[in-house]
């Protein structure tokens, strides 16, 4: 690159066309490529025009230049560093052409950009024209987006109804029963111990005091609580409970306010445990099956059948919870287009309230990226709901099979909140636990603080720091 700092726009841009391939990128001190093998890119801007050369074995075989005054460019409000993405993305279409649902945008909230376009007073036909035609996105990946952000305008404006400032609280449960192979998350390669448990557990409540007193600080109402993972109701009856006190102690959940537990793992439901989230008020609860094939369930390391979400999943209903939800994977290994079709017809008659569409992203740090097991045979698009489901939030990751999305469904009236605020980025999120971060949303400003990833770590670190609190009071 020359005459410019970003490194990551090119990077990102460079891997909807080579995907796992090592992509570095240098400082170049003088114009002429390097004349080695493989492909190689120039990428030059100033104050009036971004310029993107590509080389292949040292010769010229495409080059693709923009002024950053044209009209199109600034009726959409685009920057500098987006204009040169884009004639990176026109540069390298012309010579290694892909199948790129999303154009040019990298971004992982395509909707977030349209929500700025619909406030300037853009119409919907504008804002399709320039995500079709400047930005190269496909016209139904378009039509999504623009869904999307009219469902998260009227979702915020739910959010911030009432008095107070909303304050959404995430706590997480970095455990689960077995390791999935498209996991990456910072977990064991194994279940957890009791031991283990209960020492988390105890952490995790001394955090949720902490964290109660800050949202004092912050003169803020709970709007939402989502306690995620891994798989929360890894967790013992008895530490299920003593973590659902301290949040009913700390952040007092009212039948107003949306109270969502992620128990994903159908094996770890028993009906017991599910009475005992239902009398702590949780009203919202996720049993995601991924798949409805045995065979696949095993192949990526779920230690359930198919007729075990099924049990659960009845189960969960005659506990009373007025809100369930379920996600699918798209691409998983050696699924077929009919094993996606198959799953979601089993799934469909269950009427879940939610239901979200997840794109397999390969995970640099998973058993599944390791191994190299990827689906040859994927379908390249995930499949879209009809009838009673409307789509309400969107998000995109990298290293996602066919450069495709996530996509929440809702029935009317039962769209998840904290998705919302966390996705859209509409409100503060206070995040409890290991790996968990949270974040603060003051206007247009948005700061984050990390918690420890490792639970171990988090653990022992703030052991030690409420030892030497405790050493200072006395």
């Amino acid at each position: 690159m020359h005459g410019h700092s970003f490194v990551n726009e090119v990077q990102t841009v460079a891997q909807i066309f080579f995907g796992f391939e090592k992509v570095e990128v240098l400082e170049m001190k003088v114009m002429d490529p390097v004349h080695t093998c493989g492909f190689h890119l120039l990428t030059l801007i100033n104050d009036t025009a971004a310029l993107v050369v590509v080389f292949e074995n040292g010769a010229e075989v495409s080059r693709c230049s923009f002024l950053l005054g044209d009209t199109a460019f600034v009726n959409a409000g685009l920057s500098a560093r987006r204009v040169l993405m884009l004639a990176m993305f026109r540069a390298l279409q012309d010579v290694v052409p892909v199948e790129a649902p999303w154009g040019a945008l990298t971004g992982i909230r395509p909707s977030k950009m349209v929500r700025g376009w619909l406030d300037e007073g853009k119409s919907d036909t504008e804002i399709l024209q320039i995500m079709t035609d400047t930005l190269y996105a496909r016209g139904d990946k378009a039509q999504l987006a623009v869904d999307v952000a009219h469902a998260e305008r009227r979702l915020t404006t739910q959010i911030w109804a009432g008095a107070g400032t909303p304050i959404a609280i995430y706590i997480g449960i970095p455990f689960c029963p077995s390791r999935c192979l498209y996991c990456s998350f910072n977990m064991a390669h194994r279940p957890p111990t009791q031991d283990e448990l209960e020492a988390y557990t105890a952490t995790l409540v001394a955090e949720m005091r902490e964290k109660a007193a800050g949202l004092r600080t912050l003169g803020g109402r709970v709007s939402s609580i989502y306690i995620g993972g891994g798989t929360p109701t890894v967790l013992p009856d008895d530490l299920l409970t003593r973590l659902l006190n301290a949040a009913g102690e700390n952040f007092a959940p009212s039948n107003a306010v949306e109270y969502t537990v992620e128990a994903g793992r159908p094996d770890t439901l028993t009906p017991k445990n599910l009475r005992i989230l239902r009398n702590h008020g949780v009203n919202r609860i996720a049993v995601n099956p991924q798949t409805l094939n045995d065979r696949t369930l095993t192949a990526i390391g779920r230690n359930h059948t198919a007729a075990d979400f099924f049990r659960a999943f009845q189960e969960a209903r005659e506990a009373g919870f007025p809100c369930m939800s379920a996600d699918l994977i798209t691409g998983l290994p050696n699924e077929t287009v009919d094993d996606l079709t198959r799953s979601l017809e089993l799934l469909l008659p269950l009427k879940p309230e939610n239901l979200t569409i997840h794109a397999l992203s390969v995970k640099r740090a998973s058993q599944l990226n390791a191994a190299r097991r990827l689906n040859d045979s994927v379908p390249l698009e995930n499949p879209s709901l009809g009838g009673d489901y409307a789509p309400y939030y969107l998000y995109r990751q990298k290293n996602t099979i066919g450069l495709l999305e996530n996509v929440g469904y809702s029935l009317a009236g039962f769209e998840c909140l904290y998705n919302i605020g966390m996705m859209s980025e509409v409100q503060t999120v206070l995040g409890i636990g290991a790996g968990a971060v949270s974040k603060y949303v003051t206007g247009e400003k948005i700061s984050r603080k990390f918690n420890e990833k490792n639970p171990e770590v988090y653990v022992a670190r703030r052991k030690n720091r409420n030892r030497r609190l405790h050493k200072a009071d006395g």
